[in-house]
């Protein structure tokens, strides 16, 4: 649950220019709660990260709240502040966000792991159908269960620590 929270928040934070898509990667009854480990200030160890520092917030039982406090360089995103929900598919953990600020509706996915106390954002990429595959969030899990048995689907790595 703590790995689908940060997931979820991270990877917002993470891709200054990800690809937005039109479906959440998971239903109501799919979404994990909040796992109050992600609940903090996090920091980029690499200063190349498009986000180098975000604070991460419980909403409700099961959203989080994420605020890009410095952008790197190739931050991208029209957002600074995200709504995040966590997911659990294949035995990895998620996170899916939707930008505050600009009213867009897209959505955007993170592959999220704890190594040791190091948080780990990883982009996922849509390697068997691409994005053309994905017509509803079914479709959208379908795509990353897919990928996922692709060595290649998880890049972009960057790693944070609690501050």
């Amino acid at each position: 649950m703590l790995g689908f929270a940060l997931l979820a928040l991270v990877s917002v934070v993470n891709t200054g220019c990800p690809v937005g898509i039109a479906y959440p990667f998971a239903t109501e009854n799919q979404v994990e709660k909040v796992d109050n480990k992600l609940v903090g200030t996090w920091r980029s160890t690499d200063a190349s990260a498009d986000i180098v520092e975000m604070h991460i917030t419980k909403e409700d039982d099961i959203t989080y709240g994420v605020e890009v406090l410095e952008k790197g360089e190739n931050y991208l995103a029209d957002d600074s502040r995200f709504y995040s929900w966590g997911t659990k598919l294949d035995g990895h953990n998620f996170l899916f966000s939707q930008g505050i600020d600009s009213g867009a509706d897209d959505y955007y996915l993170y592959h999220i792991s704890f190594e040791g106390k190091k948080l780990v954002i990883q982009d996922v990429g849509l390697l068997v159908g691409g994005i053309d595959a994905v017509t509803s969030t079914e479709a959208f899990r379908q795509e990353v269960s897919a990928s996922l048995k692709n060595p290649d689907c998880l890049t972009a790595r960057f790693e944070y620590q609690k501050q």
